[in-house]
Parts: C-alpha cells; structure tokens; sequence
C-alpha cells in the first residue's frame, strides 16, 4: 500500500517532468527562432543582411554587430542551444556553453533604467516603456529563469565535473 507522501511525491516528479519539458521546447523554440533570423529575417531583430548603421537596442549590440563575427558567434551559440534543446542532445553541455550569450541577453534587456527615468520625466511614451518592460521580462529575465531552471534540472550531469579534487584517467 503507498502512502499519501509517495502519491504527493509521485504528482510533484510528474509536474517537474512535464515542467522541464516545457521549458525545454519554449527555450528551445525561441533560441531557434533567434538563431535562424540571423540569417533568414523572420523578427524585426537585428539581421546579417541589414545596412550598417541601424538603430539597435543597446551600444553593446552595436558593437557585436561591428566586430564582424561577434554576433554571429552569438546567434549560432543561441542555434546550437535551441537545436540541443528541441532534439534533448548534448542539452547541459550546450546549457553551459550558452550562459554566456544568455547573460549578455539578460543584461541587455534588463538595463532599462535610463528608459524608466526618460518615461518618469515625460521623454518617453508609455507605449515604449512597455515595451521595453516587456523585452526586459520576458527576453532578459524568462530566458535566464527558464535556462537556469534547465541547468538545475539536469544538474546530476554537471556533479562529476564540480568534483572537489579531479582525478585523471591515466593518474601517475
């Protein structure tokens, strides 16, 4: 006979399963969308086809994008990330190789204080800080939540790498 804590348990796992799988596909979807648009325009983001010199969200952008090879770095990071995901491969490598670009995105997005002060002030409509609160919750800080809820997920891949004394195969 199980008990009424096995069921509970049992219901919490199940909700977790379906939860990570969620999760998984929504981030997965998106860093694909994100990733492909980089090369074929299907959001109104930046794009390797755009003229030089568009306005963009953040100066940092604007530098990726003058380096020539930084932002697509990032996006095939962000292609490889949503590939992983969407096919459940090499998921907490990729989770890792990703926080990088993921981080970059939270900061980018979440850096909105200037906007905050110019709508405070009257320099900025509602309607753009709105959206500017919206990217900043839901492309800066979702896809961080979402990624760190991944990586917390499948952190029994990650215990052998964070051994407190790493011993090599062929040790002397």
């Amino acid at each position: 006979m199980t008990s009424e804590n096995d069921l509970a348990d049992a219901k919490s796992e199940g909700f977790l399963q379906a939860s990570t799988l969620c999760i998984r596909w929504l981030l997965g979807i998106q860093c694909m969308l994100h990733g492909i648009n980089w090369w074929i325009k299907i959001l109104p983001f930046p794009n390797m086809f755009d003229p030089p010199g568009l306005p963009v969200k953040a100066e940092i952008v604007r530098v990726m994008l003058d380096s020539g090879w930084m932002f697509g770095a990032a996006k095939c990071i962000e292609l490889a990330l949503g590939l992983a995901l969407i096919t459940n491969r090499f998921v907490a490598l990729m989770l890792v190789v990703a926080v990088p670009v993921t981080f970059m995105t939270f900061i980018t997005d979440a850096l909105i204080w200037k906007d905050i002060v110019a709508w405070a002030t009257g320099h900025a409509s509602n309607a753009h800080i709105f959206a500017k609160l919206l990217d900043a919750i839901y492309f800066g800080g979702a896809v961080l939540v979402m990624q760190a809820f991944l990586m917390f997920a499948y952190f029994d891949q990650y215990r052998p790498m964070l051994a407190w004394r790493a011993n090599p195969r062929f040790a002397a």
